[in-house]
């Protein structure tokens, strides 16, 4: 009875608060407010802005995002901003998290007509024939159980080089490192600059136990890799083996376990940590334009509040 009583209490309670009260505690009252406001802001201005692709005559570069109705306002700052930086030659394919419905889809397809919405079909189609539930039980428990393994699961379940973007990042400068890496289809991920990996364990104990080799310090804001290349029965082994040896690990812990070994496989490279720069404090915002910028944890601030107006002031 006090399970049930408890489980009722965090759906009606803990978890649809969750967000505020992580905001008005680490920024105050003050400070979610302001937020809170920039946010609306960010989302009205999204909602004005317009774009279009062209039509390559060779193969361009494919921005893949997955987003969803708490975030397609980052999502198209984020494109805005690349485009701004390069060019509008290029593609754009958008990915749900479960969340885009029909209003979700006339936003992005109002901002810019070109932006492909890959149906939820489509991708259990795909799935159906790359990774049978038959023969990949443990990847696809994965994708259900949290929207995370979306992005390793739906983007790059594909044979070909694909790269994955988050949303809440904005470029400021053309993506040099990032053209290079699609030139020669170079596996390549954002460093994250703080002291230890989000892994399940320490990496060496993941490599000394399980013969699991992994690349220190990966951030997910950027992450590319060739799909033709992956191993899935291999990869289903290791998801399993991670699932059965570290039952209480978060999604996020597990899914940044897997996508280390998948770009440990295909020797990736970090993205220059100065120019692809994550913040984590919006106090150490830098003066100088840095090529591109992911705002994570306390630097939400100022993305929501001044950052995202950058671009349209």
């Amino acid at each position: 009875m006090k399970l049930q009583l408890g489980k009722f209490l965090y759906r009606l309670y803990f978890q649809p608060t969750l967000k505020y009260r992580y905001n008005i505690t680490h920024f105050g009252f003050r400070g979610w407010f302001k937020m809170h406001q920039g946010e609306k802001a960010m989302k009205k201005a999204a909602l004005k802005l317009r774009n279009q692709l062209q039509k390559p005559l060779y193969q361009n570069i494919e921005l893949n995002f997955l987003t969803g109705k708490n975030y397609w306002h980052q999502t198209i700052f984020c494109i805005e901003s690349f485009i701004k930086s390069y060019g509008n030659n290029i593609a754009v394919k958008i990915y749900s998290d479960g969340s885009i419905n029909k209003e979700i889809t006339t936003i992005f397809k109002k901002y810019c007509n070109e932006i492909i919405i890959v149906k939820d079909e489509e991708i259990k189609e795909k799935l159906n024939e790359v990774l049978p539930v038959s023969m990949f039980p443990t990847l696809n428990y994965l994708r259900n159980w949290h929207p995370f393994f979306r992005r390793l699961i739906d983007i790059h379940a594909e044979s070909s080089w694909k790269i994955h973007l988050d949303s809440d990042m904005l470029f400021l400068k053309l993506p040099t490192e990032i053209f290079e890496a699609y030139t020669n289809k170079s596996a390549i991920y954002m460093f994250e600059q703080l002291n230890s990996s989000y892994f399940v364990d320490d990496s060496k104990i993941i490599k000394d136990k399980f013969g699991i080799d992994l690349v220190e310090k990966v951030n997910g804001g950027v992450v590319a890799y060739n799909g033709s290349l992956v191993d899935y029965v291999d990869l289903e082994k290791v998801a399993k083996t991670l699932m059965i040896n570290y039952s209480k690990a978060s999604p996020a812990e597990i899914e940044q376990t897997l996508m280390s070994y998948l770009l440990y496989k295909q020797n990736a490279f970090g993205l220059n940590k100065h120019e692809y720069k994550i913040y984590y404090e919006s106090e150490h915002i830098d003066l100088k334009d840095n090529t591109l910028r992911h705002y994570i944890y306390k630097a939400k601030y100022a993305y929501l509040t001044a950052e995202w107006k950058k671009l349209v002031h």
